[in-house]
């Protein structure tokens, strides 16, 4: 599964690259956070989010757009 999301990623990026617009890499806020927390920490089932997993993508696109946190 996380083979096919990194290819997803890439077009994502691409994409961004293409259309000049802001990318906002949950994958790299994540790979950041399971360095500290096991994974069951952030989902109930590898797709359903726990709160915590929620605030790792919100602080993500808070940094993306460079909101002061």
């Amino acid at each position: 599964m996380r083979a096919i999301m990194d290819r997803y990623g890439e077009v994502v990026r691409q994409l961004a690259g293409q259309y000049q617009t802001i990318l906002v890499d949950i994958q790299a806020a994540f790979d950041c956070v399971l360095t500290e927390v096991h994974p069951t920490a952030l989902d109930l089932d590898r797709v359903h989010l726990k709160p915590t997993g929620h605030m790792i993508i919100a602080q993500a696109f808070l940094k993306a757009v460079k909101y002061p946190l």
